[in-house]
């Protein structure tokens, strides 16, 4: 799967969190999810991936469209991958 696709689907799996009453344990699932593949995408240091680890931890309506910020802006970006993994980006 694209990597555009990948995040996509994990926007679009948020959104459904919110638009489903937002169940906490719905929006851990979702949030392991989208850690994991920012994680595999860009690696744990990248700035991508330390964002989402410190602004999405608990679990409410906030922390969800940070989430989906975070990752609509790795989208943006493009593959993470393309970058050099070992030099997170400046903040």
């Amino acid at each position: 799967m694209a990597v555009e696709q990948r995040i996509d689907d994990l926007i679009e799996a948020g959104w459904g969190v919110l638009d489903s009453g937002f169940d906490p344990v719905a929006f851990q699932r979702w949030r392991r999810r989208a850690f994991d593949c920012l994680t595999a995408m860009c690696g744990p240091d990248h700035v991508y991936t330390r964002h989402f680890e410190n602004f999405v931890r608990q679990g409410g309506k906030r922390d969800l469209l940070a989430a989906s910020g975070i990752l609509s802006a790795a989208k943006e970006q493009g593959s993470c991958t393309s970058w050099d993994r070992s030099k997170p980006m400046a903040t």
